[in-house]
């Protein structure tokens, strides 16, 4: 029964540590791999950590990035109808030759103001909706890995090396990297 839990155990090690090497070369290809060029990059890995991106974390995403796109929208409208309003207070209470160019104005700012005004009612309005594909696909369906990488790279031609940390975007199966997100070089103190 030993033997089998051993077995047992030393085989799921061993394929985590295989599927983590797969990911790692799909990270290091995608690093030396420039415009189709393939450049040879000395790539060392201090940090790799990888999470999964399911249906049900891709439409949490989507409805964040949905939220704060609407609540942008909905400040940036507010605070030019707020504007316009001013201007059209500015403009009461002119006489003479001023009030002539102050009823246009005003009567500009009103019809801008009224413009906007409707299209942040219609902004109001909006709801989120779930892409077609997601209503029939399983929550727990993996869409993606995310790989969140530290590393250290000599560029051809030089000798020392520079950290950089950064986030890479994966297919489900791990073996190829589809794109990188925040590559920030940080400062290495030895």
């Amino acid at each position: 029964m030993k033997k089998i839990l051993f077995t047992i155990t030393l085989f799921s090690v061993c394929s985590l540590l295989n599927a983590q090497t797969i990911e790692k070369q799909a990270v290091k290809e995608y690093l030396e791999t420039v415009k189709g060029v393939k450049y040879d990059l000395k790539v060392a890995f201090t940090h790799f950590e990888i999470s999964t991106i399911t249906v049900q974390d891709s439409i949490a995403i989507l409805k964040d990035s949905f939220e704060k796109n609407k609540t942008q929208k909905l400040a940036s409208l507010t605070k030019s109808i707020a504007s316009l309003n001013d201007g059209i207070k500015k403009q009461e209470g002119k006489t003479g030759l001023d009030a002539v160019v102050a009823g246009s104005l005003k009567k500009r700012f009103t019809y801008d103001r009224d413009k906007l005004q409707k299209k942040y009612d219609e902004i109001v309005l909006w709801k989120f909706k779930l892409y077609e594909p997601y209503k029939t696909e399983s929550p727990e369906k993996i869409l993606s890995k995310k790989a969140d990488v530290h590393f250290t790279a000599i560029k051809p031609g030089e000798t020392k090396s520079s950290a950089y940390t950064g986030d890479f975007v994966l297919n489900p199966k791990g073996d190829k990297c589809l794109k990188s997100k925040n590559i920030k070089k940080i400062e290495m103190n030895f």
